[in-house]
C-alpha cells in the first residue's frame, strides 16, 4: 500500500502542497471544492460542462438509504460521532454488497462518488441527532459546502455571513482533500489492497482518525 502518490506532492517543510501538479494556492483561490474532487478523480480540472455535470451526479447520489438514517438513530445520542460514522459506513458496504456482490472494481467511480456526495448528509445527522434536533434534508441548488452548513445547522445558517462561512469551508475541504499518505489514507489502502469494497475500507480510515 505504500507508495508514490501521482496525486498529491507534499513538502512539509518548504510549505508545498500539489494535486494533480496544481499549486494549492492556486487551486483554492480559483475553484470550488467540487472542482477540486473532479481534479482529484479524473487528472484534470473540469470545464463548465464537465463541472455542470458532475454537480448534477453528485445530487443524484446523495440521498442516503432508509437503512443508514436508522443506523443513526439506533445509537444512544451519548455515542462518540466517530462510532456512528463508522457503523453507518459499514451499513453502506453491506448495501454495496446488495447490489454488486463481491465485484469491488468498478471504472466509472459511481461508488466513490456516493461516498462523497453523501458524506455531507451523514455528518450533518449524526451531529443534528446528538444534539437533539430534527434532520434536514439536503437542498442541491446550493454548492457543496453550503448544502453542509444548511444540513447541520439549518435556519442559524441564513444569515448576512453564510456565504463568507462556505467560502471559507470551501477552502478548508480544498486543503484537505487529499493526505497522500497520512495515517487514515494509509488505513483506507491498506484496507482496500485486500480486495474490500470502499465503504468497508472508509470505515477503516474513519478509525483511524477517531484515534488523537
Amino acid at each position: 500500500t505504500s507508495c508514490s502518490s501521482t496525486i498529491t506532492f507534499i513538502d512539509g517543510d518548504k510549505g508545498v502542497l500539489k494535486y494533480r501538479g496544481h499549486s494549492i494556492a492556486d487551486l483554492a483561490e480559483n475553484n470550488n471544492f467540487t472542482a477540486i474532487i473532479y481534479l482529484l478523480l479524473y487528472g484534470e480540472l473540469p470545464n463548465l460542462e464537465q463541472h455542470k455535470k458532475f454537480l448534477l451526479k453528485i445530487g443524484e447520489l446523495s440521498e442516503l438509504p432508509e437503512q443508514v438514517i436508522n443506523v443513526v438513530k439506533a445509537f444512544p445520542k451519548t455515542a462518540h460521532p466517530m462510532s456512528i460514522l463508522i457503523a453507518c459506513f459499514a451499513g453502506l458496504s453491506a448495501l454495496y454488497h446488495e447490489r454488486h456482490g463481491n465485484n469491488v472494481n468498478s471504472e466509472d467511480l459511481d461508488f466513490g462518488i456516493s461516498a462523497i456526495a453523501q458524506v455531507p448528509a451523514i455528518i450533518a445527522m449524526i451531529y443534528r441527532y446528538i444534539n437533539n434536533q430534527e434532520f434536514i434534508n439536503a437542498n442541491n441548488e446550493l454548492s457543496y459546502s453550503e448544502n453542509f452548513l444548511r444540513m447541520m445547522f439549518g435556519d442559524t445558517f441564513d444569515n448576512d455571513k453564510s456565504a463568507l462561512f462556505a467560502k471559507a469551508l470551501d477552502k478548508i475541504f480544498t486543503l484537505h482533500a487529499d493526505h497522500e499518505q497520512n495515517a487514515s489514507t494509509a488505513a483506507v489502502r491498506l484496507v482496500g489492497s485486500a480486495g474490500s469494497s470502499l465503504f468497508a475500507s472508509l470505515s477503516a480510515g474513519v478509525a483511524t482518525l477517531w484515534g488523537p
